[in-house]
């Protein structure tokens, strides 16, 4: 039975049992249900948001940021971090500090990067044969060393990884809006800030400082008057380097190793990329893979006026100002007007058709950092002779009950 089937079997009455059915498809055959939608219902309104699954309206959402704001984000990012630009569209704030943030995250980093990353994904990789849980030890680990040695961000490891945790999952992953999950996020918010104020203050007293990390360029940038970069601001952007980074490059890596371990035609494609040192090719396919599992399927966006979606196909629907609407980026991936042949698995597709960083107003703005840590990070594993996933369950990623991948153990060597 296909989705929309069952879908339509639940009483309108059951609005509840209706979001449940769709969330078990987003946790499950997601491809099926945007498949479905996108031939028989492409506008499709659900009790609490409206889908939109075809390319062209996902990019037509996506692109348009006065007609479909960010406006939600600010129920959890700004008691958290504090007023931040991924809540506020083409505002003074998001236009400013966009702007110096990224004057700070160069693009001549890339190398610097991908050279970290690459070593702290081999670091437990050692010996010829062996065992590893990938999430802890290269999923989490590698964005970790990021945020501490290339960001500047240098907190306790348990600190950074429990206020990702907890930012993220309400920021991103609340989809029930679930006040304990926002409470624990401001909780996060609020000691993230109280431990940058003396560790930026110590900066701010010896200033200017050498220019070797993210934190300490911010620091020499604030200090010049025509940056007007005040202090709390400075605050409220570093706690967003670490908001955007830990957990979601953790489950692009742990995903696309997944993808390639479960085709054995994926890897060997990936392993002889890697081995002939074909930087540019190997990405391409890891960022396909992560394709086939992406970190999210779904952006929200506050539609600010009545518009109407699909204008000029038999489709088209008006979307009433105030709806909340789902931007369905994980189904224009396999939109076949975006994606040719979107079910074959092509490493060769132009990069700019993925949707991995967002695409618009709110792209990731470190989108080109990670564009290089999570493929050198999934390369150091792929160069391990005999990499397999372990038997039983534990060789299957654990998200724990969670948003996020918890566990995934791998093997190589010993064949």
């Amino acid at each position: 039975m296909a989705f929309l089937e069952e879908y339509d079997a639940i009483p309108a009455d059951q609005p509840q049992m209706r979001i449940a059915h769709i969330v078990e498809y987003l946790r499950g055959d997601w491809r099926a249900m945007y498949e479905d939608l996108r031939a028989n219902r492409a506008v499709f309104d659900a009790p609490i948001f409206t889908m939109v699954t075809r390319a062209t309206d996902v990019l037509d959402v996506l692109s348009q940021p006065r007609l479909y704001s960010v406006r939600p984000n600010s129920v959890s990012m700004d008691p958290s971090v504090g007023p931040f630009m991924l809540a506020r569209d083409q505002t003074e704030v998001n236009w400013h500090e966009k702007g110096l943030m990224q004057a700070v995250l160069r693009w001549d980093d890339i190398p610097k990067v991908r050279a970290l990353a690459g070593d702290v994904a081999a670091e437990p990789l050692q010996g010829e044969t062996g065992e590893a849980d990938l999430v802890p030890l290269i999923g989490r680990h590698v964005p970790l060393r990021i945020v501490q040695d290339y960001f500047g961000f240098a907190a306790p490891d348990d600190r950074l990884l429990a206020w990702s945790f907890a930012t993220q999952h309400a920021m991103f992953r609340n989809l029930s809006g679930d006040p304990d999950i926002v409470r624990k996020c401001v909780d996060a918010g609020e000691e993230m800030r109280a431990w940058l104020w003396p560790f930026l203050a110590e900066k701010w007293a010896a200033a200017p400082l050498e220019e070797s990390d993210v934190v300490s360029r911010i620091i020499n940038l604030s200090r010049e008057p025509a940056a007007a970069f005040a202090p709390d601001r400075v605050v409220s952007n570093v706690c967003g380097l670490l908001v955007g980074t830990i957990e979601t490059m953790s489950q692009a890596i742990v995903q696309a190793v997944d993808q390639l371990l479960g085709v054995p035609s994926r890897l060997e494609e990936a392993r002889a990329a890697a081995q002939a040192n074909d930087i540019a090719r190997f990405d391409g396919i890891v960022f396909e893979a992560l394709r086939f599992n992406p970190i999210t399927t779904i952006q929200f966006r506050f539609a600010e006026v009545d518009r109407e979606i699909g204008t000029g196909t038999p489709y088209a629907q008006t979307v009433k100002a105030g709806t909340l609407v789902a931007a369905c980026t994980g189904s224009a991936m396999f939109d076949p007007d975006l994606m040719p042949d979107p079910d074959d698995f092509k490493g060769d597709r132009p990069a700019s058709s993925y949707m991995h960083f967002g695409f618009g107003h709110h792209a990731c703005l470190g989108g080109h950092l990670g564009n290089v840590a999570i493929p050198e990070a999934v390369r150091q594993v792929v160069l391990k002779p005999g990499l397999r996933r372990k038997a039983g369950p534990g060789g299957q990623i654990d998200f724990a009950g969670g948003p996020f991948p918890e566990h995934f153990r791998i093997e190589w060597g010993g064949l």
